[in-house]
């Protein structure tokens, strides 16, 4: 998302298709082993949390899967739609965090902090505070 924003659809590279498929991953175990669809689905597990079923054990049914496939999309569309509104109502964040890494290649938690401090002081002192907690 932040390629599509940051230079435009025709620019995008391939780089994010491990992303992509994370998201996908997640999405599935969110769906059919944590319940997170469980108004849809019921409040069940679909699936062993390897993704597996031992031999001779039936996953889910077809239809099943198809709901289950269904509610997977939902979930990343919704994280697709989320993830551009909020890079796109931060764009000049966006667009000093893209310049920082062509230039550093990295930045740590500090100085994401520090620009993000710049839009929301609250925000970022609250995340800081909470990261510096988890390391002491």
């Amino acid at each position: 998302m932040a390629e599509e924003i940051v230079y435009g659809v025709e620019e995008v590279t391939t780089g994010a298709s491990n992303d992509l498929q994370q998201v996908r991953n997640i999405a599935r175990r969110m769906v059919a082993q944590w319940g997170y669809s469980k108004d849809r689905l019921g409040a069940t597990s679909w699936e062993a949390p390897d993704g597996n079923q031992p031999v001779g054990t039936p996953n889910a049914s077809p239809v099943m899967e198809k709901n289950i496939d269904a509610e997977v999309r939902l979930l990343v569309q919704k994280a697709y739609d989320n993830c551009k509104a909020t890079l796109t109502a931060n764009k000049d964040l966006l667009d000093e965090l893209t310049e920082t890494l062509i230039k550093e290649e990295t930045v740590d938690f500090r100085d994401l902090y520090k620009m993000v401090g710049k839009k929301h002081p609250e925000l970022a002192k609250a995340q800081m505070d909470k990261q510096v907690a988890m390391t002491s």
